[in-house]
């Protein structure tokens, strides 16, 4: 049989749970931004936050490497853009660096981040202080196979308090030197930050995914690579960038939603115990170690995944050589477990103009008619800010539904009576056509 029994249970148990809104909704939040890669030509860099309130709010942005302060207002239901000194990107390898940045307000915001340098731009939601944890692992990809060019897995790591313990199992070599195996060990304070770059030479093992960081205190995760070709063989390379939520939230069962005008996409789960089974569409396709990882190079559909043990599953959009209509470049972005789905989610367009934007909507095929974007009426193909319904179609075996809107910039707010999941990704279009982003817009991650 192509599902197995353990679909309709996961799916059961997705339905009753009591779901909050709060998803990555806070009032103090610790982020950095991790290499973007120098293609060719002069292309500036950008380093933006996203903020969107649900009430009238203010707050502050702090840069740790200079210490300067950028005060902001929100109106109720708003957005707006700032952005930050691009110096704040860490271009080094090991070495303990204060390039983060410490977003506060007096009520509860949204914040979502992008790295943007043209044809090389991903973005991700911001994780409250409070929902972080003490221990990661690495998701990346391959090395990029051009000769002569630098690109490699890449984390990046912020302490939130001071005389934090970190210690690393590197299951790849760094650009620095340190070989895969080694294990290491440093103190940081708050606000300290250390990027680790995998190593690019092609004689050694060089994609640092699974290599697992433990700390004595919470620190913010940001994992990904400097510019990937996904799959490797295919041009061109994007950056890949997410926050990574910490392993004791991680878990059994995804929904993974394919791209609006892409082939394929892949996918890579990674696991952090030892005799993890991974089940695609009912079929057992991979038995993993802690640390190791399968790869799902050509998924043409939605798909079903489930673990035994909770496990971390990333989804990458493919290059632009891989597609017939050559749409856009690699991203990557989170699978949110079915069991961490909430009602209310706040997104917001992370690039201005030259984009196509769309939301991904994972929705139990009871909640269907209580869905609204924007307020609108249920499954509206237009409104004032929702353009188009672009697909509608349901996941075989399931009692789900996969929704995909093509949104205007700025702002949404999607609802529903029942918990869903939901993703914001676009491509450039015309002169931007080379680019996109991706990314999970939150999960349940209190109790």
């Amino acid at each position: 049989m192509r599902r197995a029994t353990f679909i309709l249970l996961f799916i059961f148990s997705a339905l009753t749970t009591i779901s909050h809104a709060q998803g990555y909704r806070g009032r103090d939040f610790w982020i950095c931004f991790p290499a973007n890669a120098l293609l060719e030509g002069n292309k500036v860099l950008h380093q933006s936050v996203f903020i969107t309130a649900e009430s009238r709010t203010t707050g502050m942005i702090e840069n740790s490497m200079t210490g300067s302060k950028t005060p902001f207002s929100i109106e109720a239901g708003a957005s707006t853009a700032i952005e930050l000194d691009s110096e704040l990107q860490m271009v080094s390898s090991g070495q303990i660096e204060k390039k983060s940045v410490h977003i506060t307000s007096e009520k509860e915001i949204t914040v979502y981040a992008a790295s943007h340098r043209p044809a090389s731009t991903d973005s991700y939601a911001a994780i409250p202080t409070e929902l972080l944890g003490t221990e990661y692992e690495v998701v990346g990809y391959d090395r990029l196979p051009s000769s002569g060019v630098g690109f490699s897995t890449e984390c990046g790591i912020v302490a939130t308090e001071d005389n934090t313990l970190i210690a690393i199992h590197l299951t790849a070599g760094t650009t620095n030197g340190l070989p895969a195996g080694r294990n290491l060990s440093m103190a940081l304070n708050r606000g300290q930050t250390l990027q680790l770059e995998s190593s690019t030479d092609a004689s050694r093992k060089n994609d640092l995914t699974g290599t697992i960081v433990t700390s004595t205190k919470p620190i913010a995760f940001f994992t990904g690579h400097r510019c990937a070709q996904v799959p490797a063989t295919m041009s061109y390379c994007d950056m890949l960038l997410e926050m990574e939520p910490p392993v004791n939230k991680w878990g059994t069962d995804f929904i993974l939603s394919r791209f609006f005008g892409k082939d394929y996409y892949v996918a890579r789960v990674v696991a952090n115990q030892d005799n993890t089974d991974v089940t695609v569409d009912g079929k057992i396709v991979g038995h993993l170690m802690k640390g190791g990882f399968y790869e799902a190079k050509h998924l043409f559909q939605d798909a079903v995944i489930h673990t035994s043990k909770p496990a971390l599953v990333a989804q990458y959009g493919t290059s632009a050589e891989a597609d017939t209509l050559k749409v856009g470049d690699p991203f990557m972005l989170l699978a949110i477990p079915s069991d961490r789905f909430i009602t209310e989610v706040t997104s917001t367009a992370v690039t201005n103009g030259g984009f196509y934007h769309y939301l991904n909507i994972v929705v139990p095929d009871t909640g269907i008619g209580s869905l609204r974007i924007d307020g609108g009426q249920p499954l509206a193909a237009e409104s004032a800010d929702v353009e188009v319904t672009h697909s509608k179609h349901k996941i075989p075996g399931t009692e789900y539904t996969v929704l995909t809107y093509r949104v205007r910039d700025g702002r949404h707010l999607i609802t529903c009576g029942a918990p869903i999941g939901v993703y914001s990704y676009g491509f450039g279009v015309m002169e931007n056509n080379y680019d996109s982003y991706g990314h999970a817009c939150g999960q349940r991650l209190g109790k």
